[in-house]
């Protein structure tokens, strides 16, 4: 296998940034893939944030041993990931590898990767990352007019590429159901989670470097994620926090995350006034990588106000990776990750007293966060480094070859 040559199909890579867990994924696996002497090469588009384009990067570099293609974008649907690449095409053609192996479902690339291993005859592994599913409704009910893009979508290329796949990869049990709901076949689905880079949260350091830069003083509940309407439930965390500080004045929270809906971030900033919150609430929306790994370190304890559109929780890792306790409903993926009264505390969904109850908790026992957020280390280290994830992986790969 040492020699094995892989081709890696995705719309975005690093250093691409703004779109989550598929780019981090597919960086770490190709990375240690490429170490361990596989031959990787990637071809993706020139997009960098936000759905921007950028001239700027290299149609070709060499990142860690991984051969990175970047091919231009000449067309972009409106409200979609769908960016239209056809030089990847020809170039598909030409190459020679034994596998392809795409990220994520709805995309261009993820088709055409479809459409080479059917000409090629190549294995080919599809890792879903929580797109292969009905996003009809929920589109729906958030309002999104892209909504009928995807059932469109869905009408003319559903069947092609569900049943593309000689492996369909999800992240989590969860995750599963609702993609053998779309109609993916059970024998084709493998569940492996998502990976954490241990090392870059132990640089104590970045943790005194947080507090002197916030001015932090005192214990403080964290929250890291995008600012993003619909996407976690911070109006209820918010609130909360308007109970918490009749119990413990100076405790702080603190939201760390890039803000996606500068509406929604007004919103919850008129609201954290209204609640004569100001001193106790810090946003940070344009963090660096030190601030984000500064946050986790520094916390008290790290809330995930999640809902039940999520497919797996990186940031459940990253707090563990951290040493740091983790405050979560009891819903979706959260259970596979966290054990309650183990590596976390559990609440019900939409219950802000209980969550309340939780936070409290934690911040009034310091032995309890302690071992809480060793016991969420030890979990995180023995099941969720980068280095197990990718064996995981190679191990799928030896079934296809």
């Amino acid at each position: 296998m040492i020699n094995l040559k892989i081709l890696r199909i995705v719309p975005f890579f690093y250093p691409a940034f703004g779109y989550g867990g598929p780019i981090t994924h597919t960086f770490n696996l190709s990375k240690i893939q490429a170490k361990l002497g596989y031959d990787v090469r990637v071809f993706t588009t020139n997009i960098f944030k936000h759905d921007l384009v950028s001239n700027a990067l290299p149609r070709y570099e060499n990142i860690f041993g991984v051969k990175v293609h970047r091919f231009p974008i000449r067309f972009k649907i409106k409200g979609t990931h769908f960016w239209i690449t056809p030089a990847i095409i020809s170039n598909g053609l030409k190459y020679d590898y034994d596998l392809i192996h795409a990220h994520t479902y709805r995309t261009f690339q993820t088709d055409v990767a479809s459409f080479l291993s059917k000409i090629k005859k190549k294995p080919f592994i599809l890792t879903a990352h929580g797109n292969m599913r009905d996003l009809t409704r929920l589109q729906i009910l958030r309002g999104k007019p892209s909504s009928k893009l995807i059932c469109l979508y869905d009408k003319f290329m559903k069947n092609f590429t569900i049943n593309a796949p000689d492996i369909v990869i999800v992240h989590s049990n969860y995750e599963a159901i609702w993609t053998k709901e779309i109609g993916v076949k059970v024998e084709k689905l493998r569940i492996i989670p998502h990976g954490v880079d241990i090392k870059k949260f132990s640089n104590l350091k970045l943790k005194n470097k947080f507090f002197e830069k916030f001015q932090i003083h005192g214990k403080f509940i964290l929250y890291v994620g995008r600012i993003l309407s619909g996407y976690r439930n911070l109006h209820s965390l918010i609130k909360t926090m308007s109970e918490i500080t009749k119990e413990i004045q100076n405790v702080k929270l603190i939201l760390i995350g890039e803000s996606f809906d500068i509406k929604y971030e007004m919103e919850l900033k008129k609201l954290v006034s209204s609640l004569n919150l100001d001193k106790n609430i810090l946003f940070i929306t344009n963090p660096t990588w030190n601030d984000i790994v500064g946050g986790y370190l520094a916390a008290n304890v790290f809330v995930f106000p999640t809902n039940k559109s999520e497919s797996f929780g990186i940031p459940l890792l990253e707090a563990g990776a951290a040493h740091c306790p983790v405050i979560a409903p009891k819903i979706g993926p959260v259970p596979e990750l966290i054990k309650d009264n183990i590596s976390g505390l559990l609440t019900k969904l939409n219950d802000n007293e209980d969550l309340k109850e939780k936070i409290l908790k934690i911040l009034t026992d310091e032995k309890l966060e302690k071992k809480l957020g060793d016991n969420g280390f030890r979990i995180v280290s023995e099941n969720y480094s980068w280095e197990k994830i990718t064996k995981l992986t190679n191990k799928i790969y030896s079934e296809l070859i």
